[in-house]
């Protein structure tokens, strides 16, 4: 069974972080016990693999064909028992119309009863929330744009995909789906969970689910602003709060982080994106005056000030608390009583900075590794991915090695959503002393 905090979900888990116990992460340094195969993923950015029960489940993608006169399938799911060592089931299903490569197979999401929700894109043909079973049958199919594709941009006589999968978000008795279409197109359903029946729905994406409240961002209003962030009632979609649109210099000046507690934390570019136009502007102005084109100027010595990290109510969306970093926030992750970024500064230097659930802050700890993603974090653990290895500190004193891993493929991926691509999220899931690395064909299994 997937734990609950007070709040709700974790939202971490939507980009499969696992489940938040101070016994899932190995002591000791992890051994390799299996390699299992798994279809290539649509896109890098929906290999995280999620946890659900004793299972491991990792999003899949067309299947080669036996013979050539053979017909295409899909194995839009596998899931692996990690203990074992084995795969326990896959799901399979007919492709798009256009072709293996034209599914899109978004990253599965477990529910508390141990069955799956599974969102697959077809090309220009349909946007399918599957609810399978504990054993891999398919109980039932939400048709997310039925007769309505042309209106939900899900069909759109494009050359190529266009339609971009957020990540699912589950509420006690509903989920949200939302997807962005070339970009500047944004939807979003709200489904009974029971009955898989339209509650609301809203040109916004999701970006989390804690409690009885949905988080979402309104579409962009370009060129000015960015959209705003709301916190919706999940029962049926009525606005309670709003922060208001931050600007885009084109970059989204705020971006999503976690949930820790009843709080949602956000990364706040606003600052250093601000000096950066201004320095942009002043190196055009300067090129004129001399004659010169802008390129052959050059003002990267004059340093950019850092990020912040806020942290805002989510039952009235007021800042509860605003910590200014040095440097770019990376990565980001909460666990139970605390959240935890990575920030790299413009030396290249990585920090970890931690905001414990009172919103007190501790001093931040250099890190002596590659800017790495935060894969898990626990009361007692922290673990580390980097492009060549895996680093095991201690939470409550991070200067302490747990352990080493080096690792034979980067597990870093961008978070799965055209909004928040510049934080990194990694291809991993712990559970039961198992720490489970996926890459495009394969799944590794640690363990003690």
């Amino acid at each position: 069974m997937l734990q609950q905090h007070p709040a709700g979900l974790v939202v971490a888990r939507c980009y499969g972080a696992g489940v938040w116990t101070p016994e899932s992460c190995p002591t000791r340094r992890p051994a390799l016990v299996a390699t299992l195969p798994v279809p290539d993923a649509w896109h890098e950015s929906y290999l995280p693999p999620a946890v659900g029960g004793d299972l491991l489940l990792a999003a899949g993608g067309p299947a080669p064909a036996a013979t050539d006169d053979a017909e295409p399938s899909l194995i839009a799911l596998v899931a692996l028992d990690v203990a074992a060592g084995t795969e326990r089931f896959r799901v399979s299903m007919p492709p798009a119309a256009r072709g293996g490569e034209a599914s899109q197979v978004g990253l599965p999401h477990p529910l508390p009863d141990n069955r799956i929700l599974l969102p697959v894109y077809r090309w220009e043909e349909s946007f399918t929330v599957y609810l399978i079973d504990a054993d891999g049958r398919i109980l039932r199919e939400d048709d997310l744009a039925a007769g309505r594709e042309v209106e939900l941009d899900v069909y759109g006589a494009d050359l190529g995909v266009k339609l971009w999968q957020e990540p699912l978000a589950v509420g006690p008795d509903a989920y949200l789906a939302s997807w962005v279409y070339r970009a500047r197109s944004w939807h979003l359903q709200c489904r009974d969970l029971a009955t898989g029946a339209p509650r609301w729905e809203a040109r916004e994406r999701v970006i989390a689910v804690a409690g009885d409240v949905a988080v979402t961002e309104t579409a962009p209003d370009p060129p000015e602003t960015g959209g705003a962030i709301v916190g919706r009632a999940l029962a049926d979609g009525t606005e309670r709060w709003r922060l208001p649109p931050a600007p885009i210099y084109p970059e989204r000046a705020r971006t999503f982080g976690a949930v820790l507690g009843d709080s949602l934390v956000l990364v706040d570019r606003g600052r250093r994106l601000a000096a950066a136009a201004e320095r942009e502007e002043a190196l055009v102005d300067r090129a004129v005056e001399l004659g010169v084109e802008p390129d052959q100027l050059d003002l990267d010595d004059l340093p950019l000030p850092g990020e912040d990290l806020a942290g805002y109510d989510l039952a009235d969306g007021h800042e509860r608390w605003r910590f200014p970093v040095d440097g770019e926030v990376v990565s980001v992750a909460a666990g139970p009583t605390t959240t935890c970024a990575v920030t790299v500064d413009t030396a290249g230097r990585c920090r970890l900075e931690r905001i414990r659930l009172d919103g007190q802050r501790d001093e931040p700890v250099t890190l002596d590794i590659d800017p790495p993603a935060i894969a898990y974090v626990d009361d007692v653990h922290l673990l580390l991915a980097g492009a060549t290895e895996l680093v095991c500190l201690s939470t409550l004193a991070p200067r302490t090695v747990l352990w080493r891993l080096p690792l034979p493929d980067s597990p870093l991926v961008p978070r799965p959503n055209p909004g928040d691509r510049r934080i990194l999220t990694a291809s991993i899931a712990v559970t039961q002393h198992r720490i489970a690395v996926r890459g495009f064909d394969a799944v590794r299994i640690f363990a003690e």
